[in-house]
């Protein structure tokens, strides 16, 4: 039976690539490739006038990154067809971009042999990350089992079809109605788990890894991003919580190793 909960970030953590997207001059290849280029988005644009004022609905709601940059390049005064094909492409790079760095993989293969080992991939995110983190994982070996917020119960969700014993849960903030700060994410969360937890480690960057031109990436924003993140989680959970700090240039088998001796 699990009782030992390993908590791993996705972006910036376990995904390096979707904060490489993110880089100025990949940006703009994308912004120029998905055609939101030719409506008048530069990088300066994206951040500041379709991520910012997007950043809350999309991090909490099944809204998703697609209909949330066509929208808001609707109100920005962007045809309507053309705004939804370009965002749509547009999210779809990004989704494509978000893959589990290859680094990773000896930390999947030993939880395979720890089986009072849950892994949880807790994210704030957009919609579309739940797929593109299940499907990850099955290019891992792993079964993703998603939480999801129905009629006020959580519930869980089979995503993809591997047939594996290996499983993981993904803890997407689009899903759960709330970001991973807040308590009741991880309210949220231990109602969906089904185990009796006993100790957690916490794999996560808190968001310092994103572009500084992200406001995610504030530093002030991050050290409270943290500080609420582990105190909800020790309130939630009553147990003893250990952060194993990761940023985008630490060495990932260091941290692999970090993560085994803490098992």
């Amino acid at each position: 039976m699990n009782n030992t909960l390993l908590i791993l970030d996705f972006s910036g953590t376990l995904s390096l690539e979707a904060v490489r997207f993110g880089a100025p001059q990949r940006l703009e290849a994308a912004l120029r490739e998905s055609g939101l280029w030719a409506l008048g988005v530069n990088a300066d644009r994206y951040w500041n006038e379709l991520v910012v004022p997007t950043w809350d609905a999309g991090s909490t709601t099944r809204i998703g990154l697609a209909a949330l940059l066509a929208r808001r390049l609707r109100e920005l005064g962007a045809p309507a067809g053309a705004a939804a094909r370009r965002a749509r492409r547009f999210t779809q790079m990004y989704m494509a971009a978000s893959v589990i760095d290859p680094a990773w993989q000896p930390l999947f293969a030993a939880l395979h042999n720890l089986s009072h080992v849950l892994p949880l991939i807790a994210t704030d995110h957009y919609a579309e990350a739940t797929a593109q983190i299940a499907a990850q994982l099955a290019i891992l070996g792993w079964q993703a089992i998603a939480l999801q917020l129905r009629n006020e119960r959580i519930v869980r969700q089979r995503i993809g079809r591997t047939n594996s014993n290996a499983v993981a849960v993904v803890a997407n903030s689009a899903h759960l109605g709330v970001t991973k700060a807040n308590p009741l994410f991880w309210q949220r969360v231990r109602a969906g788990l089904r185990a009796n937890i006993t100790k957690i480690a916490v794999v996560d960057d808190f968001g310092a890894s994103e572009n500084t031109a992200d406001f995610y990436a504030n530093p002030a924003r991050v050290e409270r991003r943290r500080q609420q993140t582990i105190a909800a989680l020790e309130q939630t959970f009553a147990v003893p919580v250990t952060v194993i700090p990761f940023v985008i240039d630490c060495d990932i088998g260091e941290t692999i190793q970090e993560v085994i001796r803490w098992t």
